[in-house]
């Protein structure tokens, strides 16, 4: 397989997402309440951790980081490189203000903002550390980088596994065949559903899609690499997390979280996504 420019990355993000834009809010599953009351939470406590201030969102999409942090910072800045996105974003409290830009390259000055978020973006590039350049860059000392909801390549690896044995033969169990179907199937459904190339979808996902997300050590040394000090990378989403939690209850889910956690190194297959932070020196 050839690997794309970041210039047809850039553009295929562009033609994906404005065809998903009016629809987006509605079909993310991170916009569930769930999902929304952690995040929130983690933003106030980063909030706190710098003292409030400016906060700065790459990778902005529709606003999902912008509207849960509004209370807690008293300026956001978001930049995300499609226009159609950013005409979703809430700007009504007057303390929210979006472009159409790179992560690559913010309009930004040196030292600018106490925080910098990326929530569910980085895995949409070809590089993510330019990326990680441009937060240290524009975050003062002492200011925090909080990333969130990347796909892990270790739970990629065992889910390609699985599909494996699933073709000679092998019983999954349904949540298992789920997230089988959707490594396997979401190009389709997406070309169904939405008109969308596969190809282009590939591309506009190019982390996800072709390197299966990031490896939780390379993603710690590449933010150290950037002059990140105080880097926790940390797992999240077990496999059959929402199914347990709507099925049983939160207290269950939450519960198996903490048994899964106990166990690291040995269970970080069974986590779906990673979250980070670090802090500028």
């Amino acid at each position: 397989m050839t690997t794309p420019s970041r210039d047809s990355v850039i553009a295929a993000n562009i033609e994906v997402h404005t065809v998903l834009a009016h629809q987006y809010n509605e079909d993310e599953p991170h916009f569930r309440p769930e999902n929304l009351a952690k995040v929130k939470g983690r933003l106030q406590e980063l909030a706190t951790s710098v003292g409030g201030g400016r906060l700065l969102d790459i990778g902005c999409g529709t606003g999902f980081v912008l509207a849960l942090a509004v209370d807690f910072f008293d300026e956001l800045q978001g930049v995300d490189a499609t226009q159609a996105m950013l005409d979703r974003v809430d700007t009504s409290s007057g303390k929210v203000h979006v472009q159409q830009g790179l992560a690559e390259e913010v309009p930004f000055e040196d030292a600018s903002f106490d925080a910098v978020t990326a929530y569910s973006f980085l895995h949409h590039l070809l590089d993510h550390k330019p990326a990680f350049a441009e937060a240290y860059r524009v975050l003062r000392p002492g200011g925090r980088f909080y990333i969130d909801l990347e796909p892990n390549r270790r739970f990629w690896a065992a889910i390609r596994r699985a599909s494996d044995m699933s073709q000679t033969g092998v019983e999954l169990d349904p949540l298992v065949q789920r997230e089988v179907g959707e490594l396997l199937s979401i190009e389709d459904e997406m070309q169904e559903a939405h008109g969308i190339d596969p190809e282009i979808f590939r591309n506009a996902e190019f982390t996800k899609s072709i390197l299966d997300g990031f490896d939780p050590s390379e993603f710690q040394s590449d933010l150290e690499a950037a002059g990140f000090v105080d880097v926790e990378v940390q797992l999240d989403w077990f496999l059959g997390q929402a199914a347990i939690m709507h099925g049983t209850s939160f207290e269950a889910a939450q519960g198996m979280d903490d048994h899964l956690r106990r166990l690291l190194p040995t269970t970080d297959h069974l986590f779906k996504y990673l979250r980070a932070t670090a802090t500028k020196r």
